[in-house]
């Protein structure tokens, strides 16, 4: 089932030829490793992008993680657990 979560998170990001790319991240003091990033999108928030990314885990749940250019902040939108 899919819940909304809309927490900030810490994000270990890659930043390679003006993409950025999840790697980690830390959510309520648990470390995820992100296998694959199923999704990529951008959204405008006024003069400002939102990046968001689709991941799953090794355990394959899901989750949304969306960059926000203006906070330069990362947050956990959305995930939809297996388990």
């Amino acid at each position: 089932m899919i819940q909304d979560i809309n927490e900030t998170v810490t994000v270990l990001t890659r930043f390679s030829g003006g993409a950025l790319d999840p790697l980690r991240f830390k959510w309520r003091n648990r470390v995820f490793d992100v296998d694959r990033v199923t999704g990529k999108w951008d959204e405008r928030e006024g003069q400002h992008k939102l990046h968001y990314f689709s991941v799953v885990t090794r355990e394959e749940d899901f989750y949304e993680l969306v960059y926000n250019t203006r906070t330069l902040s990362w947050t956990l939108t959305r995930t939809d657990l297996e388990g």
